[in-house]
Order: C-alpha cells, then sequence, then structure tokens
C-alpha cells in the first residue's frame, strides 16, 4: 500500500492527547508552519527541475496544513469545555 496515495482522512491513525500551555502550543504550531512553508519552497525548486516533483511537495504542504488545522480545532474545542 503506497500510504501517499491515500487522502491523510484514509491512513492508519496515532491518537494523541497534548496538555500544552499556551507557549508550547504557539511553539508547536510554529514548528508545523516552519515544516511546511519547507514543503512549499521544495516544490518550488521541483516546478524548476530540482528534486521530487511538484505535485508530491505540494500534497505534503497540504497534508501539514491539514494537521495545523487539526491542531487548532482541537484545541479551540477543548478551550470551549
Amino acid at each position: 500500500m503506497n500510504l501517499q496515495e491515500l487522502p491523510m482522512n484514509r491512513r492508519p491513525r496515532k491518537h494523541l492527547h497534548l496538555n500544552l500551555n499556551d507557549d508550547q502550543f504557539d511553539d508547536l504550531i510554529s514548528a508545523l508552519e516552519s515544516h511546511r512553508d519547507c514543503f512549499q519552497r521544495l516544490s518550488e525548486e521541483a516546478a524548476n527541475g530540482f528534486g521530487l516533483g511538484a505535485p508530491y511537495w505540494n500534497g505534503r504542504v497540504n497534508e501539514i496544513q491539514e494537521l495545523i488545522d487539526a491542531v487548532q480545532h482541537v484545541a479551540r474545542d477543548d478551550g470551549a469545555k
């Protein structure tokens, strides 16, 4: 099975419970955004003929953005309780 061909919501899942203070949460989001931005740069380089193809890196960018969105969604839901 090629995991890259499966949509993110169909892949095997890991369940995490994190108890973060506000600074730790901000650091986690910043790290994920930096990771996403690195993939974006690799996608731009790939469009110029370097490394793996742009569609691969664009897919990774989308996956990281989905992860950021999920973390922020869970944090909002947790804060509402």
